[in-house]
């Protein structure tokens, strides 16, 4: 994957000129109106259960999982234990008023988790549906092997690929505190056989952890600065009913950010990553029935996101004006 990166000068020209391309009205450049302007009509992004596991779950590295984990609460798909195409062909029926292109998301879990062989058998019935026009595979850095790096590869020639990593944060005391079970330098080596092999990536960043500073955050968008990283999905820490997180709340030892505050932090994020990364996602959402127990403006999806948008017309914030 070719990634170019721009000149301070050129930050602000390049950006504008994006926006008017694709008749945006954001402070930053949104996943959706990439796939718009590649596929000259609006995409939809479908989650899907594939049924695979985590290895930070199974016991081979954790049986506890991540501190802030609970999928359930933040994968709708989470719980259906129907096959992957029942699942995929009933969105696409329901959605087919209003939209001709489809990616397919495989979500919950580590999706690269598993033989190539057992990888091919959910990937390629997926990538023949008509109006499948790529597949989106979220997974981990440190789930991925030279086999599953070619097979990926042989995929990316024939449709479009984007693999998403969860990487949370580029410290590895971070990392460490909250059991993830990977360093910064396994999600750098995976990113960069993913980009040698010209196939887009994600990368994953929560803003809020325990054991993160303010700093230490924006030295995350920094670092993915550097790195042939296509696009970044950001979310708040959300407490989550039975998490380690929960303990920690409940305990008093952690408190999740208030939402001025986030809106600050997401909005110095975006202006430290590079004007060529599109951005998935500003916040996750969550409800108090899936598990959510703060902080509870999480709960209120349009309403926060208005909020941050705000924050950002008052104080200029524009994608790589700090890069």
């Amino acid at each position: 994957m070719a990634v170019r990166f721009f000149y301070k000068s050129e930050l602000i020209i390049h950006f504008t000129t994006y926006i008017n391309t694709c008749n945006m009205s954001y402070h930053y450049v949104t996943y959706r109106s990439y796939l718009k302007e590649r596929f000259g009509k609006p995409v939809l992004k479908i989650p899907v259960n594939g049924g695979f596991s985590c290895p930070n779950r199974d016991g081979t590295k954790s049986n506890s999982g991540c501190t802030f984990c609970d999928n359930r609460s933040f994968s709708p798909v989470a719980l259906v234990s129907s096959s992957v195409i029942t699942q995929l062909t009933a969105s696409i029926q329901r959605a087919s008023s209003r939209y001709e292109l489809f990616i397919a998301y495989l979500q919950p879990f580590s999706n690269t988790y598993g033989t190539v062989e057992k990888l091919k058998s959910i990937y390629e019935p997926v990538i023949a549906v008509p109006g499948v026009i790529g597949l989106a595979v979220g997974s981990r850095p440190d789930c991925l092997s030279s086999g599953i790096y070619e097979y990926l590869a042989d995929i990316n020639n024939r449709t479009y690929l984007n693999i998403e990593l969860g990487l949370q944060s580029a410290s590895d005391k971070t990392l460490a505190y909250n059991n993830r079970g990977h360093t910064f330098s396994d999600f750098k080596a995976a990113v960069q056989e993913l980009a040698d092999r010209e196939i887009e990536t994600v990368a994953h960043v929560m803003i809020g952890l325990p054991g993160d500073t303010a700093e230490s955050m924006l030295d995350t968008a920094r670092e993915l600065a550097k790195l042939p990283v296509s696009g970044v999905k950001i979310h708040q820490l959300m407490i989550i009913r039975g998490t380690r997180i929960e303990e920690w709340y409940n305990n008093g030892e952690i408190k999740p950010l208030e939402l001025e505050k986030y809106a600050e932090l997401v909005s110095d994020f975006i202006s430290l990553l590079r004007p060529d990364q599109h951005i998935h996602r500003i916040m996750a959402d969550s409800k108090p029935e899936h598990g959510l127990i703060a902080p509870q403006w999480s709960a209120e999806k349009m309403k926060s996101i208005a909020f941050i948008q705000n924050y950002m017309d008052e104080n200029n914030v524009i994608q790589g004006k700090y890069e």
